[in-house]
């Protein structure tokens, strides 16, 4: 991070809690603020103490005016009365009555303001006016005196009082000309008019007022109030016309005081000060009393307006202040509501996003963390949004793809089971073939010796045979010579048959001429029966040697037919032989080459039996690591199982398959049917819900929307309904099982994947409930690889 002139106070602000930085930045804002309306606050306080003090010590001047006015009251009517003129004297005891109440006022509210050091002053006339009060025994003279020398105490008293209260200098000129007028120019024109009243009206009632010279001048010297009277005005008129210039109007009573004033000052110097003494001493005390009366009245208007201007600027100040202040709590208020919305549109967001973000580390992935607005916050909380989405469905794909290869990976174990089975069973049989093979290779290797010794013996015999041949060929010709010698020898022999008849005959002949010579042929007659006997014999030898040759002949006739025979036997045995002996031959070479090629095929059988034990081991580790891969499997669903997801998964979805056929087999098909289509029933959960399908693809049941039933599967957006169908027929013939496809999500609108988990029912239908994944790519390939 490049460092700039910020980079402090960033890290700082880095450092620090977002509270604590809201705080900081109301406070930058607040605590100029909270000075600003402090000053004007304090500013406004110290004009409101100001006016409060004004209005209280105008109270006071009022109440020592008013006590003023009835001791003026009471000291003109006493001395009226003690003059004689008797009209006035009921009024003296309620004068001094309303005097003695005044005064108590006045004590109590100067005893209120100790800060006005007032009673320096006031104590004194306190005293000195309840002594007059209470003293009935002082002479008029004295009683008056005391009175007028109070007064005048009274009279510095209020100018005190203003002064220390600030009545009198008032920051508004309008305020102040009032004032000066009320209490500094009525008061004095007042008491001259009132000693005029009481005292020249004491001196008309005297019975001597016309004739005794001092009372006349006195009346005289008296009536010269008349010209302190007149002086006066002229300071009065102009603060009056100040009141004009600024735009303030003329006080009311002012005509009414310079009318009577005038009419007091004409008729006393018509009257009084030409000593004529031709006014009535009840019509002089009246019309002093009407001066008097109309002073008090502008006095009274005066401080009447006093008190409701500065009501109204104390009230105007009031107002400003808690304008003010209600301005500053406002702002504040605002402030604070403006953090407080920007701490709940900040902090709170931030907490709803960590709250989003935590219940996702515990696998809560169903939180909202979408903020309203559309400032940074809500777009973040969009983004947080998309992502838990987008992690639901990543988790989502997960456990469901965690469940697909779990069901899986349980039929590629057992699979591996049985290949490890039929492995070791093919190893073992291989085995023995091998020994087998390897025995008929030894036994093919002794045959293929023993044919190559026969073949030599063969060969042997057959050289031998092809001897013995000849030898017969031979044999057969001399048996030949020997049948033709026999023929000889019988030819021979019956010629010796002939010769022994024809000897016979010729014995005979010469027996018979012998017994014809008699004695003399006698012993011719004994060789000629000797020759007879001899011929005999010899022709029964050669009968016999004849018969002896015919029977030999006819053997020997035998012989040569049977050695013929025998010849012809031995020819073919030759050739037989010799044929066997090429035969065997060939048999040897053939021997010698399965020897080989058995020895081979035992190599080779070797190295199979090698490659099927390494494949046997193999299966086994492939078994092995499948145990492993649905361990792993397993812990990963375990891994994600807890979460909780916007919407469902493939595990869920089976569960919900088993959970509704276990309701089917306990209320039956048709009242589960319409159980599945309740969609705030135990059968439809978020995005997974079931449904029922025919063998042509038609929708018997449609949880999401039972409008739908009666819809074919092939009028669904986005699915390949002939893979889908083939694919569910698959898996039901198999008992059940996953079938996996694209589809468009008809709440998003969006091509999404889906597992389904289909199981056949007892009626031909197939119940199947799917999670919705990630879009596949090729969906039909892992159909086909399902398949195959």
């Amino acid at each position: 991070m490049r460092k700039d002139v910020f980079y402090p106070a960033v890290a700082v602000l880095q450092r620090v809690s977002m509270p604590v930085k809201m705080l900081g930045l109301a406070a930058v804002v607040a605590i100029p603020l909270l000075i600003v309306a402090w000053l004007l606050v304090a500013d406004n306080l110290r004009a409101l103490q100001t006016t409060r003090s004004a209005q209280d010590g105008l109270r006071v001047m009022r109440a020592v005016q008013t006590l003023a006015h009835a001791v003026q009251d009471w000291r003109d009517a006493a001395d009226a009365a003690d003059g004689g003129l008797a009209a006035v004297r009921p009024q003296v005891e309620p004068a001094r009555q309303r005097a003695a109440a005044a005064l108590g006022e006045a004590n109590t509210l100067l005893q209120a303001h100790p800060d006005w050091n007032t009673a320096g002053l006031w104590n004194p006339v306190r005293e000195a006016l309840q002594a007059l009060f209470n003293d009935g025994k002082a002479t008029p003279s004295a009683r008056h005196a005391d009175a007028t020398l109070q007064l005048q105490r009274l009279q510095r008293l209020s100018t005190w009082v203003g002064d220390a209260s600030g009545a009198l200098l008032d920051a508004e000129a309008a305020q102040t000309h009032r004032a000066q007028i009320a209490f500094e120019g009525v008061p004095p024109v007042r008491e001259l008019t009132s000693q005029l009243r009481g005292r020249a009206s004491a001196m008309l009632a005297h019975p001597d007022a016309m004739t005794d010279a001092i009372i006349i001048s006195n009346m005289v010297r008296q009536a010269g109030a008349t010209d302190q009277i007149a002086a006066l005005l002229p300071a009065m008129h102009e603060r009056v016309e100040s009141l004009q210039r600024r735009g303030a109007p003329v006080p009311k009573g002012w005509s009414a005081f310079r009318i009577t004033t005038d009419e007091l000052i004409q008729s006393t110097a018509a009257h009084l000060k030409t000593a004529a003494m031709t006014v009535g001493t009840g019509d002089f005390y009246a019309l002093a009393s009407r001066a008097i009366d109309a002073q008090v009245a502008l006095e009274t208007e005066l401080a009447d307006t006093l008190a409701q201007a500065w009501e109204q600027r104390a009230a105007a100040i009031q107002r400003e202040i808690a304008f003010v202040g209600a301005g500053c709590v406002v702002v504040l208020l605002l402030l604070g509501y403006g953090m407080v919305a920007f701490y709940r549109a900040t902090v709170g967001g931030l907490r709803h996003l960590n709250q989003a973000i935590d219940n996702a580390a515990e696998g809560d992935l169903t939180s909202d963390a979408v903020l309203p607005g559309t400032d940074e916050m809500a777009d973040m909380s969009q983004r947080m949004r998309n992502m838990l989405q987008h992690l639901s469905e990543l988790v989502a794909d997960v456990r469901s793809a965690a469940a697909v290869l779990g069901h899986v990976g349980l039929q590629l174990v057992q699979d591996s089971q049985q290949l490890a089975d039929r492995t070791q069973s093919q190893a073992a049989s291989l085995e023995q073939a091998t020994s087998n093979v390897r025995a008929v290779a030894e036994t093919v290797q002794t045959n293929a010796d023993n044919a190559e010794t026969i073949r030599r013996l063969t060969g042997d015999l057959n050289r031998e045979t092809e001897r013995a041949s000849e030898l017969m060929q031979h044999t057969v010709g001399g048996l030949g010579s020997l049948q033709a010698t026999s023929q000889r020898m019988t030819e021979i022999i019956g010629t010796i048959d002939g010769i022994a008849f024809q000897t016979n005959i010729l014995a005979l002949n010469a027996a018979v001429e012998a017994a014809r010579a008699g004695e003399a042929g006698r012993g011719f007659a004994v060789v000629a029966a000797e020759v007879r006997r001899l011929a005999q014999r010899s022709q029964e030898a050669a009968n016999e040697v004849r018969q002896l040759i015919a029977e030999s002949a006819e053997r020997v006739q035998g012989t040569v037919t049977e050695i013929r025979s025998v010849n012809e036997a031995m020819d073919a045995l030759v050739r037989g032989i010799r044929d066997i002996d090429a035969r065997i031959g060939e048999m040897a070479d053939a021997s010698r080459q399965q020897s080989t090629a058995l020895a081979e095929v035992v190599a080779a059988v070797g190295d199979l039996d090698k490659v099927t034990y390494e494949n046997s081991a193999m299966v086994e580790r492939t078994t092995h690591r499948a145990n492993r891969l649905m361990e792993r499997t397993r812990d990963l669903d375990e891994a994600v199982h807890h979460m909780k997801l916007r919407q469902g998964t493939a595990d869920e979805a089976h569960e919900l398959v088993q959970k509704a056929l276990a309701h089917i087999r306990a209320v039956g098909y048709e009242r589960a049917a319409e159980d599945f289509h309740d969609k705030n029933g135990p059968f439809v959960d978020r995005d997974l819900y079931l449904f029922v399908l025919d063998d042509a693809g038609t929708y018997r049941v449609m949880g999401l929307d039972r409008a739908k039933v009666g819809t074919n599967v092939r009028e669904a957006p986005g699915i390949d309904a002939e893979a889908f169908l083939a694919d569910v027929r698959h898996r039901v013939n198999q008992g059940g099982g996953w079938v996996e496809y694209n589809i468009v999500n008809p709440v998003t609108g969006q091509v999404r994947a889906k597992s389904s988990y289909v199981v056949p029912l007892d009626n031909g239908l197939v119940l199947g409930c799917g999670a919705y994944r990630s879009a596949l790519k090729a969906g039909h390939q892992l159909g086909q690889a399902q398949h195959d």
